[in-house]
């Protein structure tokens, strides 16, 4: 006998307490017909055959056409598999559907109460955002590099290489001392210019969020990200004039 544990699960996932009697009545004896099941589920025969038709059109039963007809149920762990996949489809649909919609809305200027300014300690954290960054960039992507970060070496090829599918022009300063084999990707080039004078790196999305490298006197990374349009515009414009000056490699 089903715990209500167990019950009250089944009900969580779609099937009235009628329907529960009856698979569990079925999965205990095998090939039933209507007036058997009814009888030992004690629903009335009136409302047997619509709990039956109901159970079929879940997949959780399915009849034989014998005279007179006899039901008997799917294997749980086949039935349940497929209402786990049929459930987590629905749920990704509507994710969909509403975060296409709702992101619309939020992404509108002036939607936004406030500019957001952040601080981020900790290489995992600067790396995880710069990913974050990188990945939701469409349109163009400045990069600014005075100094070899050894952090984030290994995360640019990959990245690079999922954005310029998307033909996002990348544009990226570096100075003296950082080594050009960063830069130095099989799959495509990235536009690469080598600055006189930098002060500060970083990278700017789509004119839209920037985020500035830093490093402390103890050589640990913090970083400040912002979506402030004044910020934004500022480390745009600071970038253009750098790299107007730059040599081309």
């Amino acid at each position: 006998m089903l715990s209500d544990q167990a019950r009250k699960a089944l009900y969580e996932l779609g099937l009235t307490a009628y329907e529960v009697k009856v698979y569990e009545a079925l999965i205990s004896h095998g090939y039933l017909t209507a007036n058997e099941l009814s009888q030992i589920s004690k629903i009335p025969y009136t409302k047997i055959y619509e709990v039956l038709t109901n159970l079929i059109k879940k997949g959780f039963i399915k009849v034989e056409k014998t005279r007179p007809a006899k039901y008997y149920p799917i294997e749980p762990k086949i039935v349940l598999d497929y209402l786990k996949k049929e459930n987590e489809k629905r749920i990704m649909q509507n994710i969909e559907i509403a975060l296409s919609e709702l992101n619309a809305i939020y992404e509108r200027k002036g939607i936004k109460e406030k500019s957001d300014v952040w601080l981020i300690r900790g290489k995992n954290d600067i790396v995880a955002k710069i990913k974050e960054m990188i990945i939701s960039c469409k349109y163009e992507l400045f990069l600014s590099l005075p100094k070899y970060y050894p952090e984030l070496k290994q995360i640019f090829p990959d990245l690079f290489s999922s954005i310029r599918l998307q033909n996002v022009k990348i544009y990226t300063l570096i100075s003296k001392e950082v080594s050009e084999d960063i830069f130095k990707f099989s799959n495509f080039k990235v536009e690469v210019r080598v600055a006189k004078k930098m002060f500060g790196g970083g990278l700017i999305v789509d004119s839209k969020e920037v985020l500035l490298l830093i490093s402390e006197e103890d050589g640990d990374l913090i970083a400040l990200w912002s979506d402030h349009e004044g910020l934004t515009k500022f480390a745009k414009n600071y970038f253009l004039y750098v790299w107007d000056s730059a040599k081309r490699i």
